[in-house]
């Protein structure tokens, strides 16, 4: 009896100094938190990194190519549109920049593998920042949304990511180094009416690379690679209709060249995640601790919802009589 006793004290006592260690490494990985967000971490070079993008010949995919080449990057252009794509690398050449282009679909894994074997042939430079941007929009109620176009949401949105990260993050691995960016949207944050393919695909997004990053971190392979999600808000690529929210100089359209800064910005700090604009996160952070209704009280008071519906009800009446 007594040996079981002494036992039980001795797994207490062992209890009380993981918590004990617990607490100050709690501590101190808040201190350094709260230090970065004072301090921002300095900014790594990208010189001489190669740098594959999704979507590379229109708005945001476009702006990161010829940014990043000016940083001294060597850019890889995927694009399903030929024409889009030549544009953005003459850009680029024009520049004095180095890039590659391939006419990819990369809902279609078979092509994404070819075209890295391809790479590999051309002796292009092995990727080391991989940015997941290419991305569709299809406006529709949800009872009335077409399922091919729904399929072809998760396919470009999601399953891409799927293809080109199984793709390129075996060499991150074996060099211990590597960046896998993926830009996501708000919408991976909160869901939003006509748009529901939309969002759903966003918000697997988040899961693919949280779950990612713990799987790599849990198995020791994380070393020398990070994750970055980015959510921007609302960007002027042609995608989505202004949502016309109240306080325009937080919520109001910003430029592709602009979404492009901040996300090149979020690379070069090894931000995990990172909004468009960086308010966006604390807001969230609020709504998610208050009950649902108040969170849908402040969403609403934002997007001005009283005012539109008695906008809509003023052009009923008028359409009526």
């Amino acid at each position: 009896m007594s040996s079981i006793k002494s036992i039980f004290k001795l797994s207490y006592l062992h209890l009380l100094y993981d918590l004990f260690i617990l607490s100050l490494k709690i501590s101190f990985a808040m201190s350094v938190a709260t230090f970065k967000m004072i301090i921002p971490p300095r900014r790594k070079s990208l010189l001489g990194e190669t740098v594959l993008i999704t979507g590379a010949g229109h708005g945001i995919g476009r702006e990161l190519a010829i940014m990043l080449s000016s940083l001294g990057c060597v850019i890889v252009c995927w694009d399903i549109d030929a024409e889009a794509n030549r544009t953005t690398l003459r850009t680029i050449s024009e520049n004095g920049g180095e890039a590659y282009g391939f006419v990819v679909d990369v809902s279609k894994r078979l092509e994404i593998r070819e075209t890295a074997k391809l790479m590999r042939k051309m002796a292009v430079p092995e990727v080391s920042i991989l940015i997941n941007n290419a991305a569709v929009l299809y406006h529709s109620h949800f009872l009335d949304q077409d399922s091919d176009l729904v399929e072809k949401t998760f396919s470009v949105n999601v399953f891409s990511n799927f293809w080109t990260i199984e793709t390129f993050l075996p060499n991150m691995i074996l060099n211990k180094k590597g960046h896998i960016v993926c830009v996501s949207s708000m919408c991976g944050i909160y869901g939003v009416s006509q748009k529901v393919a939309y969002c759903s695909s966003k918000f697997a997004l988040r899961g693919l690379m949280e779950s990612l990053h713990e799987e790599l971190r849990s198995e020791g392979k994380a070393t020398g690679i990070r994750f970055t999600t980015v959510y921007p808000f609302y960007v002027n690529t042609g995608l989505a209709r202004d949502p016309k929210y109240r306080f325009p100089c937080i919520f109001g359209v910003v430029s592709p060249a602009y979404a492009a800064e901040e996300i090149i910005k979020a690379i070069r700090r090894n931000y995990t995640e990172y909004s468009i604009p960086r308010c966006l996160f604390t807001l969230n952070s609020i709504n998610r601790m208050v009950p649902d209704t108040v969170m849908r009280l402040i969403l609403d008071f934002l997007a001005d919802v009283d005012r539109k519906r008695r906008e809509k009800l003023v052009t009923y009446e008028i359409d009526s009589s």
